[in-house]
């Protein structure tokens, strides 16, 4: 297979996950950050152009793909210039800063259906994830009456120093749902099916110079009469396991440390585990999945890729919940 062209815009944490990546069936070719020290480090680092603009870069390199890992908010403009200069985009999660700049994002892809377009919801491709889809599809549990899960990590002022964009809302849009807890959302609207209702609380327990919420709390409520619940904080003493419960009426599921379990008739039963990620154990392995789905699948009829459409879903449950959302 051709090796592709491809550069990123976003030299921030996660694109030491996408670099070795792109690394193993393309070429690197250019990289971009405004921050241009950084930028050049990187392409130092793997012999590649490095730009300061996104707008000269796209426009001089000619690249088939394009990786989005910037700040939320100017996610619509790169895109829009990758787009008129025909290179397809990847990008990471979440599609926008808000589900209203998301949807002009999509209406920009309709209009364009030339581009091939994803954003990374890596934990889809979890072996554990996979599994547990597999097992609700057979109901052998019976149907579903519940989904809880929780997000219980530790995020210091450090981190929030380490990129200028953290802590913001023009920039990040949010904090705890938007950044960290988004993933476990999507799973459970995916698993929930069509939402009727979500209420929640947001609060700053911890860290109160900055902008957003580092505490949540959703309640879901699914038009298939399933109940959700949402707890999360980056106010924790370690980053915890994500958890995800899926309730049924003969038993239930468990996602916990990277294991998918079974319990029924008061029996516990491991059933399926995760890849260990080599960046960071709560990113997982399967941003290598992800990633080359979207490679695989460029200019193929079936696209085995997540969708920008997809993506939406649990971007509106975190904007529904700022909207109407307390923040203390």
């Amino acid at each position: 297979m051709k090796k592709l062209n491809v550069g990123i815009v976003g030299c921030g944490v996660i694109s030491s996950v996408h670099i070795p990546l792109i690394l193993k069936k393309n070429n690197l070719v250019a990289v971009c950050d405004i921050n241009q020290k950084k930028a050049k480090e990187i392409a130092s680092q793997n012999n590649c152009s490095y730009y300061k603009d996104y707008f000269e870069m796209l426009k001089k390199e000619k690249l088939d793909v394009v990786h989005i890992l910037t700040p939320h908010n100017i996610r619509y403009d790169v895109i829009k210039e990758a787009v008129k200069n025909n290179t397809h985009i990847i990008i990471e999660k979440p599609l926008a800063f808000t589900y209203e700049e998301a949807e002009k994002i999509n209406n920009l892809l309709d209009k364009n259906p030339n581009i091939e377009a994803t954003v990374i919801y890596q934990n889809r491709r979890n072996e554990t994830y996979l599994k547990l889809k597999n097992e609700l599809s057979k109901k052998n549990l019976g149907k579903i009456l519940g989904i809880e899960a929780t997000v219980f990590w530790r995020r210091d002022l450090e981190y929030y120093k380490e990129s200028s964009w953290r802590g913001k809302n023009l920039e990040s849009g949010g904090g705890l749902l938007i950044n960290q807890a988004i993933h476990t959302l999507d799973w459970m609207q995916d698993i929930g099916g069509e939402i009727n209702n979500t209420t929640g609380i947001i609060s700053k327990l911890k860290n109160k110079n900055i902008e957003v919420e580092d505490t949540a709390s959703i309640n879901i409520e699914f038009e298939n009469g399933i109940v959700g619940f949402f707890s999360g904080t980056l106010c924790n003493s370690i980053n915890s396991s994500v958890l995800l419960n899926v309730i049924c009426e003969k038993g239930n599921y468990t996602i916990r440390n990277g294991n998918l379990y079974l319990y029924n008739k008061d029996k516990e039963e491991l059933i399926s585990s995760d890849i260990k990620g080599e960046i960071k154990d709560y990113y997982g392995a399967s941003h290598e999945k992800e990633i080359y789905n979207f490679y695989n699948s460029l200019g193929n009829i079936e696209k085995t890729y997540f969708s920008v459409k997809e993506s939406m879903k649990s971007l509106k449950i975190v904007t529904d919940i700022y909207k109407k959302g307390m923040i203390k």
